[in-house]
């Protein structure tokens, strides 16, 4: 499958949902041609800006389909995607106005499957964020707040983890591995009263 990508130094996750702001000629061509398609597009995941200011571009990415088309208040336009898939790209190329298109294998999403008692912390947590970030919980109406897969990749978009560690997570067939890293964390964090 050939995608049009967009690179952007964050983590989206299939069911994740994301206000984007699109102002370059190049990013415009590509909203239009995915809204003609039916295909969307490509959100290609960059690592740490070197010192010249240029980025690596990771192999593991996602595709999302556009969910809304919007004028911003500055005139330019905005859209709102949701992810459906991950995809791993297999080549690359750069077209004469700079977009990227790539030839990418598409690849299975996670299986739903319920948290445990001991995990359902978690979803607790995830919660308090969306509680905290009203913008969060507006783009998920229907959270699945039980469902390990998704709780975890909304986990993953919203942590500030490291390229290279979040395409770790992000390339396992399962939400196992991610979810045991996770309650690791939960686990690290200071408990009340304890010494820092």
């Amino acid at each position: 499958m050939k995608l049009a990508l967009l690179p952007l130094t964050l983590h989206l996750m299939p069911g994740g949902k994301l206000p984007l702001r699109i102002f370059e000629p190049r990013y415009i061509r590509m909203v239009s041609e995915a809204s003609r398609s039916g295909s969307g597009f490509g959100i290609g995941m960059l690592g740490t800006q070197d010192d010249d200011g240029s980025s690596d571009l990771f192999m593991l990415g996602t595709r999302v389909d556009i969910t809304d088309f919007y004028t911003l208040d500055d005139g330019l336009l905005g859209i709102t995607v949701e992810a459906s898939e991950r995809f791993r790209i297999r080549t690359l190329e750069r077209e004469r106005d700079g977009l990227l298109c790539a030839e990418v294998e598409l690849l299975d999403n996670w299986q739903a499957c319920q948290l445990s008692p001991f995990e359902q912390v978690l979803s607790d947590k995830l919660r308090e964020v969306f509680d905290e970030y009203p913008e969060l919980a507006e783009l998920h109406p229907a959270p699945r707040w039980r469902d390990a897969a998704w709780v975890t990749q909304r986990w993953l978009e919203v942590l500030p983890l490291n390229t290279e560690q979040a395409q770790l997570l992000m390339a396992e067939d399962s939400c196992r591995r991610a979810l045991a890293f996770l309650m690791s964390m939960l686990k690290r964090e200071p408990q009340p009263g304890s010494r820092h």
